[in-house]
């Protein structure tokens, strides 16, 4: 079988407008001929204080290893960024979906993040008044694309990803890489 090894972190995030602490959950999404062997498909990092430049340092190590049969439905990293504000709520300040590298290698990734807007006066008001965010009911809009033309989105900042991508035996299934 084929092997993919996904090593790195998640370094953190910059230019986001929330000035509370930022912390990140994050899921590996693939098609059913992926099998995790080892590591982790999801998980959370620490929660960090925006600096002076409006970002967070996690720090957060990834590590899982995959084996598949084929190609077809290649990993993809969905990750949500939420806020944590002094009393102790949290509420999610941004989504972003991003497709791993099928090139072997050091990769370093931006990853942009995007939220719903609250559309009349009444959300706009309550959002200012009481904390929180529009969230949305259905994660699958966020990896899969489906009928995210619909919604009013407002871009938050950047996901500072690093990866390293390891690929095995993708040569017996006629995969060829440079």
């Amino acid at each position: 079988m084929a092997e993919l090894h996904i090593l790195g972190q998640l370094q953190g995030v910059s230019r986001f407008q929330d000035s509370s602490s930022l912390f990140c959950r994050y899921s590996f999404q693939s098609g059913p001929n992926w099998t995790v062997i080892s590591g982790c498909p999801e998980g959370q990092t620490i929660c960090g204080k925006t600096d002076y430049d409006k970002g967070v340092v996690w720090s957060h190590p990834i590590d899982i290893h995959y084996v598949t049969r084929g190609i077809q439905g290649w990993p993809k990293l969905v990750l949500q960024v939420s806020c944590l504000d002094s009393i102790g709520r949290s509420w999610v300040v941004g989504y972003s979906c991003c497709s791993l590298p099928s090139v072997p290698g050091h990769h370093i990734i931006q990853v942009p993040c995007w939220a719903p807007v609250a559309t009349t006066l009444t959300d706009r008001i309550r959002q200012y008044f009481l904390g929180g965010s529009h969230q949305l009911i259905e994660s699958d809009i966020v990896n899969l694309g489906k009928d995210r033309y619909k919604l009013h989105t407002q871009s938050k900042g950047n996901i500072k990803l690093q990866i390293d991508i390891i690929l095995r035996n993708f040569c017996q299934f006629g995969v060829e890489y440079k």
